[in-house]
């Protein structure tokens, strides 16, 4: 089997975890709501069994058994448990490299049996000790080796590589709130180097601005001004890496001043502005 694994790694090679940050099976109860968050890492939530709503950016989707869905570096993602037993989930992060990650972008994906049995093993190769807790077990990793890290990349990858080839795609969300949630974030991009405002977007979609505010709190689980914000950053941030400067970014998207463009970048990204290449 050892040398089954070491041989598929070869062809592996396009997929590479450079960095596991977390790796943990949680249950949680009805109406458990996990307020929105952005980093600079890749994050998967697989539902064991139960259910819950997820927001991705602006894409709202409902996950049920057997679901799964790969948050992508800086994507804003919040979830609400929504299923009256509750939700079972393993949720871990990590930092991926290669080609086969963009096959994992914007989608849910309801693993068949045989994906099911490559989240079973993984776990079984991934849980060398357990520590308890109330609501949820917490596998800790201890290896940090190269080995390590290449083998659980090759577990991955079968995954990943079933996925791409066979994976079921969930559809969005899609009632009315739903859509007018997809209208302001639309707005916010077309607009993005403009100094709008939660009256504006408002008056764009037609509703109060109480009702967009709870329109953002319970979709995206934050504030209408944070998650523009985040859409700024994340544009800065491609802005960057495509060799603008700092202070041209800085300039381009309306920010304030440079320095409280540095400070928000660094805040969201855990790196400087010229940092960036």
């Amino acid at each position: 089997m050892e040398n089954d694994i070491n041989s598929l790694y070869e062809i592996t090679k396009p997929l590479k975890i450079d960095a596991f940050y977390s790796f943990f099976k949680v249950h949680y109860k009805k109406d458990f709501r996990f307020d929105g968050e952005i980093h600079n890492f890749w994050e998967c939530v697989y539902v064991i069994d139960g259910g819950l709503r997820v927001s991705a950016d602006d894409r709202i989707y409902n996950l049920s058994d057997g679901d799964i869905i790969f948050h992508k570096p800086m994507e804003t993602h919040k979830f609400t448990v929504t299923h009256p037993n509750g939700a079972t989930l393993l949720i871990f992060s990590y930092n991926l490299q290669g080609k086969v990650a963009k096959l994992l972008k914007n989608k849910v994906f309801s693993l068949n049996e045989k994906e099911k049995m490559i989240v079973s093993d993984l776990l079984d190769f991934t849980t060398p000790q357990t520590e308890e807790h109330p609501e949820y077990t917490l596998y800790q990793y201890l290896d940090t080796s190269e080995f390590y890290l290449e083998r659980l990349s090759v577990y991955l990858y079968q995954l990943f590589l079933s996925l791409a080839d066979n994976g079921i795609v969930s559809e969005t969300l899609d009632t009315t709130e739903t859509q007018l949630f997809k209208k302001a974030v639309d707005y916010m991009k077309v607009l993005i180097s403009s100094p709008l405002t939660v009256s504006d977007i408002a008056k764009h979609c037609a509703i109060s601005e109480s009702g967009l505010k709870r329109l953002f709190k319970k979709y995206a689980g934050m504030s209408v001004h944070k998650y523009f914000l985040n859409l700024k950053l994340k544009t800065a941030l491609s802005m960057l890496e495509s060799g603008k400067t700092v202070t041209e970014v800085s300039e381009q998207l309306n920010f304030s001043s440079q320095s409280y463009f540095s400070v928000a970048f660094k805040r969201e990204t855990g790196k400087s502005p010229s940092e960036v290449k």
